[in-house]
């Protein structure tokens, strides 16, 4: 009789750490956030009639810009988009009506402040399976950053538990989007963070997928429905795939999608030609500091596991090759390797000092002390959940970063002080300023053209 009993226990024990969804509050993220707009996406019940709203603390009322809503018809849950423009110095709250009741209240984030810092917290790998170290996501938020950076594998879309896989489809990657909306704190925090997306394999459908991954377009328009960074034309310029470019004061994010376009050949392109072409020529565009972002490392040849320099070596020194000739300065920042770390590389390589910073768990599996060799490693932490702080000050001709590990208690695993030098930097500010006044100036223009055609 009391083998009899084990299958039930085994079953009650793995439901101990099974992610509860959460239903006294909406699901809300706050997306693209720049001086002028702000844009949210929010998951809720099929059938519910909501009206969104910016409240001041000075009893300004604003309505939406803009709004459409996502839905599938084998779902119970559907995704609102919201446009907001606004003064960004003012303190706003989003209110979420249902009828005529106030059914969610939000404080909503201001973004970046001044044009030279920048304050990101950059986080890969939150499987929705590990519940026991959501309680990071409260550290997070004590951190104020002014946005956060999902790097990838945001969305176990593939798991099925903590130590299972399952084949995929459109209907369970939406389903998982929902499971992840519905679980993870960072949805349904008082205040809201401006947060900006790029997938990894797991969010894009499968375990190390490529570009022959035959769901890929359902599972980008699956990608685009749940994050908050479609619809906003102020300062963000889609590229290719999940990909783009964020500009934010006086810094630039070119996130780059490296799972649509992926070769399955390791002679062929990771980025794939179009996606590349694109990125040398905005960076050429662009020359104030810039962040490239990827799912996976970039440098990655002295471990097994998948990086651009791993699995496409020819088409890995081509781009070297192509950023040594161009002068802007940039650091690399990725996720997905369950560590994180700091490379640094010679002046020689780029012809100017640059990094490759790498965040990863958030919340996911860990493993034990480093073994392996990497020959540009500064720093690093395999064991433990954590995130990185970067904060950036664009000023004197240099660019400063500091980046700080913080664990799941709030403890400090690492920190350094890394300082890249600019040649002309106030000039360059400058340019780049203007041309972004002149770009706003037109969307602006095209805005009012469309709300007329209405």
């Amino acid at each position: 009789m009391k083998l009899a009993w084990l299958p039930l226990l085994l079953f009650l024990s793995s439901c101990a750490d099974l992610p509860a969804r959460r239903t006294d509050k909406l699901s809300i993220l706050q997306g693209v956030t720049n001086s002028k707009e702000v844009e949210f996406s929010v998951v809720a019940r099929k059938g519910m009639e909501l009206r969104f709203e910016l409240r001041a603390e000075d009893g300004d009322l604003i309505a939406p810009d803009e709004t459409k809503v996502v839905e599938r018809s084998f779902s119970s849950y559907v995704v609102h988009k919201v446009v907001f423009v606004r003064e960004q110095q003012k303190t706003f709250n989003l209110y979420v009506y249902e009828g005529g009741k106030v059914i969610d209240q939000r404080l909503v984030g201001r973004g970046q402040r001044e044009s030279t810092k920048l304050r990101l917290a950059v986080l890969s790998c939150m499987n929705d399976f590990t519940v026991k170290d959501f309680k990071i996501w409260d550290v997070l938020q004590s951190q104020a950053p002014e946005y956060i950076v999902m790097i990838g594998d945001n969305v176990y879309a593939d798991a099925a538990s903590l130590k299972t896989t399952q084949v995929t489809d459109p209907e369970i990657i939406w389903n998982r989007y929902v499971d992840t909306r519905l679980t993870l704190p960072v949805f349904f925090q008082e205040r809201l963070l401006p947060t900006h997306a790029l997938w990894d394999d797991h969010d894009y459908g499968e375990n190390n997928a490529d570009s022959t991954f035959k769901h890929k377009e359902a599972s980008k328009n699956i990608f685009e429905a749940f994050y908050a960074q479609d619809l906003s034309e102020d300062d963000w310029t889609p590229g290719y795939g999940t990909g783009g470019l964020l500009s934010l004061g006086d810094f630039n994010l070119y996130f780059l999608d490296g799972r649509s376009f992926r070769s399955p050949q390791k002679s062929g392109p990771h980025l794939g030609l179009d996606q590349t072409a694109w990125f040398y020529s905005k960076l050429r565009e662009q020359t104030s500091p810039s962040f490239v972002i990827k799912g996976d490392q970039f440098f990655g040849g002295y471990q097994e596991f998948e990086s651009f320099e791993g699995s496409h070596p020819q088409d890995f020194q081509e781009f070297v090759g192509q950023l040594r000739q161009i002068p802007t300065p940039f650091v690399f920042l990725s996720g997905d390797r369950h560590l994180s770390e700091i490379m640094q590389f010679p002046r020689s390589l780029f012809g100017k000092p640059s990094f490759e910073i790498t965040s990863s768990p958030m919340h996911a599996k860990t493993f034990g002390p480093n073994e392996d060799k990497n020959p540009w490693r500064v720093v690093s932490e395999k064991e433990r959940s954590n995130f990185l702080i970067v904060d950036s000050v664009a000023r004197d001709n240099h660019w400063f970063l500091d980046v700080t590990s913080f664990g799941a208690s709030g403890e400090t695993l690492f920190h350094r002080e890394l300082a890249v030098y600019i040649k002309d930097l106030q000039d360059n500010l400058k340019e780049n300023r203007k041309r972004r006044s002149g770009r706003r100036n037109y969307r602006k223009l095209r805005r009012q053209r469309r709300s007329s055609r209405r």
